[in-house]
């Protein structure tokens, strides 16, 4: 079992891997644009790396920038 993709964080740490300010945070959450929270107990929720991941993939915008090994393996 891949125990990173499990992982749950704090909303601290969901906004920090986010880049977003805790106000921005709270906004996107209102509007339901966050990734889902996982209940870890009544009064504890968090959010897991994987759900974060996927959110903020989904957010990408354009390509990524090319490198010299990509440059490389591209024209191979």
């Amino acid at each position: 079992m891949d125990y990173e993709s499990v992982r749950v964080v704090d909303r601290p740490t969901a906004i920090s891997i986010a880049g977003v300010s805790p106000r921005t945070w709270d906004r996107l959450e209102a509007r339901g644009e966050t990734p889902p929270k996982t209940r870890l107990s009544p009064n504890r929720t968090g959010y897991r790396l994987a759900d974060l991941k996927a959110w903020l993939d989904a957010r990408r915008m354009g390509e990524a920038p090319q490198t010299k090994s990509t440059e490389s393996l591209n024209s191979a």
